[in-house]
């Protein structure tokens, strides 16, 4: 345990409220010692503060990381990697710098503070009552029925909160479809909180003594239902992700915490029990009416990244166990405890006083807090949520302090990332004419010169706009949403305008960068692709390029790509781009080999001759599956697709070698992924798949074959269909994999290539030595291969269901009765009492008012309330003694100027458009699918 060198201590003069003195602690170091490193900090703060104004950006990191104590050895492999806040994976919240060896980290300094909101300073300026909205605290006892309310509502929070660490995880992990999957459930436990509450967030339902109302009637069926529901989910979740070897070997064994450390640390939640560790608070404290209920506390031994996700997973049941026992077994009564209506009052109050008018029809808005101390601590989703507070007979706490799990536990990163890989930081967390006949000849001839040109590029330019709507359609199925509908009938239309837009956006250039590099790497890539494009036999007659060695010119070709995006990579000046430009050097090389070895012959009319021979069952698909999977996957890392799109990985890398390409430059990257998928399609067509034979068993069409002996031509273009139809129907394993399949890590990836898929290539035309070789992984390849099928049939299950989408306010047609939108106000109920001013959390209601002297009452002059800022606690509604303010269905509030939000009295006083005078809603309402319904 660290010993700290000061200790806090809580200052009791009322001039120092709120403060915090200092003063030195019994420890070994004299004031001379601490008086001497004050100096030198502040000689190194002077310091720094003078070379801000001269060094670049870079070279202030590198001289701040150089002055730190941090024990790492300067080596000329070491660089420095700054994760955040403005990152893909940190949204925001978080910086880390890390020093890299190469792909391993050796050091991680985790810079905290961007998403502190000041919540314990609020908290000491606010009564208890307008805290609640931020939190829910209370000591009083309450009724059973209200107890289990409560306990139905923290595990539905609870499963709500996992169910947001696993999507992010997921996707961070590069497993994209179940990030869909898990705000599909969570949309179903919002709407119940809705149902409950009024709002989807921001509940503000808990009440000192109860809770602010009871359960609507059949909200605890649909609860039930739920349950049901969610139980199948997350059968579903261990099918596609719990027994997926590529997913284990990702976080199998990967930030270990022992039983000591876990504890030395501080850490709770489900890290502290994913290290052996049974300690649940639930358990503990029995707070609430949890020790009523049979349910297990769910931990693990190993301490692991996956042992930390099995014990999320677990507590998700119990949770729907619980919530299933509380719904089966709630007791009847009050939802709340009468008492805390009898807070003490100022006695004999004053004449138009508030609470000599209103204190008997609503509860007391304002409470003291007791001159003691008190800390509460409760089992929140990531571990021990604890508030300490000090009362001094006021209405403010004088002091408010807050344990946030997420804090604690976050302390320990540096530690678990040390000797990880870089990905496993996620894993752990761009002429003159002579005359008119003349000129018409001439305009004749350039016209057939440029039509061999064109036409290819016009059909691959089609192609690969048809796989890009086609993989946005098939990805849309199995994510169970909506895919491309706007853009031309069903979307198909999108892809090109995303292409025009690429074209029209401004190409940037980094400022440090090689210009020539940065701008010629696109190229080499799309046009060492292209050139592939040559050698393919579309048809029988229809070849660009027919060479003897075509499988050999491809393969030599393709290895030009990775040298224009180690190019862009080195160009862009970025640290980012340069490590993605490595990786994709580094994966090229290690599957071209396999890719290479899996050819029967060099040439490939030969291997299309000899599969049209024996027909639909000579297909090398046949002959060779070994070698077919072989190829499949080398393809697929050729193309660096899922599972092997490491090298422009969003989640450590930002964009990978992209990152700095913008405009038209990025679209050339965009364009040569797909070019690469597509030309990678059309192999795997002519070398396993016969190509353009179409000799399938009872698909015997003998009509074709004649025309084919008549007519060159139009048999020339029934060649080249099949052809494409069998490459478009091949776009959709890759297509599908992309969207079941996690990210391997990179040392995964190379031994992937080197040690798996080499050695069984080197073997592939002979069948017993190959054989050999793949049986030497037995139950390991298996079982690999079982749990991946499984996936596959998992998401494609999902195609055929709905699609489920919340859109606001198109798709949600109907609102639950105690939805909390807009406010409405009545000018004429008012009686400027500002109870509302008084119960806002962010004191968001403006009243103007004047005394009348002569009938000693208030009149109202203005009254606005900011909506741009507004939580929609509905604290306002509630305590309004006149019940002047109420809440409407309007739940849009979106404008693109700020002070539009900013609503008056006559604003607030304007009711809404209604549902059904809204054109949008009503075009909805009348079309055929609902109607038919």
């Amino acid at each position: 345990m660290v010993k700290n060198l000061f200790s806090s201590v809580i200052s009791q003069k009322e001039a120092n409220r709120g403060s915090v003195e200092f003063k030195y602690s019994a420890s070994p170091i004299r004031s001379e010692d601490l008086l001497h490193i004050w100096n030198c900090n502040r000689k190194d703060y002077l310091s720094q503060r003078g070379l801000r104004k001269t060094l670049g950006k870079r070279q202030r990191l590198l001289s701040y990381l150089a002055k730190k104590n941090r024990n790492v050895p300067a080596t000329e492999k070491t660089s420095y990697i700054q994760y955040g806040p403005h990152h893909p994976s940190m949204h925001g919240v978080l910086r880390l710098i890390v020093t890299l060896d190469g792909e391993d980290v050796i050091d991680c300094e985790p810079i905290l503070g961007y998403l502190h909101r000041g919540m314990e300073k609020i908290a000491e300026n606010r009564t208890i009552i307008q805290y609640l909205p931020y939190v829910t605290l209370g000591k009083y006892s309450i009724p059973k029925r209200a107890s289990y309310i409560r306990v139905i509502m923290l595990e539905l929070s609870r499963i709500a909160s996992h169910l947001l660490w696993l999507g992010p995880f997921m996707a961070d992990i590069g497993a994209q479809t179940p990030f869909f999957y898990i705000f599909r459930e969570r949309e179903l436990v919002y709407d119940l909180f809705e149902a409950a509450t009024g709002m989807r967030m921001m509940h503000n339902y808990f009440r000192i003594g109860g809770v602010a109302a009871d359960l609507p009637y059949g909200w605890i069926d649909k609860c039930l239902d739920f349950c049901d529901y969610f139980l199948t989910g997350v059968s579903e979740y261990q099918k596609l992700i719990t027994r997926n070897p590529i997913f284990l070997e990702r976080v199998e064994g990967v930030g270990i915490i022992g039983v000591e450390e876990a504890i030395n640390w501080g850490l709770s939640g489900p890290m502290l029990r994913a290290s052996g560790i049974q300690w649940d608070l639930r358990k503990v404290d029995r707070y609430e009416c949890y020790d009523e209920f049979d349910w297990e506390v769910q931990w693990q031994k190993e301490g692991d990244s996956l042992s930390r996700y099995l014990v999320r997973i677990g507590e998700m049941v119990e949770s729907i166990k619980i919530i299933q026992q509380a719904l089966e077994g709630i007791p009847g009564g009050p939802y709340e405890n009468l008492e805390i209506r009898c807070f003490d009052r100022v006695r004999n109050p004053e004449l138009n006083d508030f609470d000599y008018r209103f204190i008997s029809k609503k509860p007391s808005p304002t409470f003291e807090l007791s001159k003691q101390e008190l800390y509460v601590r409760v089992e929140a989703p990531k571990g021990e949520l604890g508030v300490f507070l000090i009362g001094d007979q006021n209405v403010f706490p004088w002091r408010w302090k807050i344990r946030p799990p997420g804090f604690i536990n976050l302390q320990i990163l540096p530690q678990l990332v040390k000797r990880m890989k870089l990905a496993d930081i996620m894993t752990i967390l761009d002429i003159n004419s002579f005359s008119r006949l003349e000129y018409l000849k001439e305009v004749y001839g350039m016209i057939w010169v440029l039509v061999p040109i064109f036409t290819p590029v016009l059909g691959i330019t089609i192609g690969v706009l048809a796989i890009v709507w086609l993989e946005r359609e098939i990805s849309a199925g199995i994510q169970q949403r909506i895919g491309p509908e706007y853009a031309g009938p069903l979307g198909i239309l999108q892809a090109l305008a995303d292409g025009t837009k690429l074209l029209f956006k401004e190409n940037l250039l980094p400022s440090r960068g090689d210009t020539r590099l940065f701008s010629i790497g696109p190229s080499i890539a799309v046009i060492s692709i292209l050139l592939s494009y040559l050698i393919i036999p579309f048809g029988s007659n229809l070849v660009l390029s027919d060479l003897n060695i075509g499988v050999f010119l491809w393969i030599a070709i393709s290895s030009i790509a990775p040298i224009g995006l180690l190019m862009s990579g080195y160009g862009s000046n970025n640290k980012y781009s340069f490590l993605g430009g490595l990786r994709a050097a580094a994966q090229s090389i290690s599957y071209e080999i396999p890719l290479t070895l899996c050819v029967l012959s060099i040439s490939l009319r030969a291997i299309l001759e000899a599969q049209s021979k024996y027909g639909f069952w000579g297909w090398n698909l046949w002959r060779q599956p070994i070698g077919f999977i072989v190829f499949i996957i080398s393809s697929l890392a050729e193309c660096e697709r899922l599972p092997f799109d490491l090298p422009e990985a969003e989640e450590e890398l930002v964009a990978g070698y992209q990152t700095e390409y913008s405009g038209i430059k990025f679209g050339l990257f965009y364009v040569a992924s797909y070019l690469n998928l597509l030309v990678s399609s059309l192999f795997v067509t002519v070398l396993y798949l016969g190509g353009w034979d179409l000799s399938i068993p009872y698909i015997f069409v003998p009509e074709f074959f004649e025309i084919n002996k008549a007519g060159e031509v139009f048999g020339t273009t029934i060649g080249i269909f099949i052809t494409l139809a069998k490459t478009y129907l091949f776009l959709f394993i890759p297509i599908t994999t992309r969207w079941t399949l996690p990210r391997l890590r990179m040392d995964q990836l190379l031994n992937l290539g080197w040690k798996f898929l080499l050695p069984i290539s080197l073997d592939i035309h002979d069948m017993f030595p190959m054989v050999t070789g793949f049986m030497n992984y037995g139950q390991q390849t298996v079982r690999a291969a079982r749990y991946i099928g499984q996936s596959f049939m998992i998401t494609l299950s999902h195609a055929n269901r709905l699609p489920v989408t919340i859109q606001y306010p198109y798709e949600k047609l109907i609102t639950s009765e105690r939805f909390r939108g807009r406010i409405h106000f009545e000018f004429d109920k008012c009686i400027a009492c500002e109870v509302c001013v008084r119960v806002c959390p962010i004191d968001l209601p403006v009243v103007d008012w004047k005394l009348e002297t002569d009938i000693r009452k208030k009149q109202l002059l203005n009254y606005s309330i900011d909506f741009g800022i507004c939580i929609f606690c509905g604290n306002c509604v509630e305590y309004c003694p006149t019940n002047c303010l109420s809440m409407t269905e309007e739940y849009e509030l979106s404008t693109y100027d700020r002070h539009e939000l900013n609503y008056n009295q006559i604003s607030l006083g304007r009711l809404p458009m209604s549902l059904i005078d809204d054109y949008t809603i009503r075009t909805i309402l009348n079309s055929p699918q609902i109607t038919s319904e």
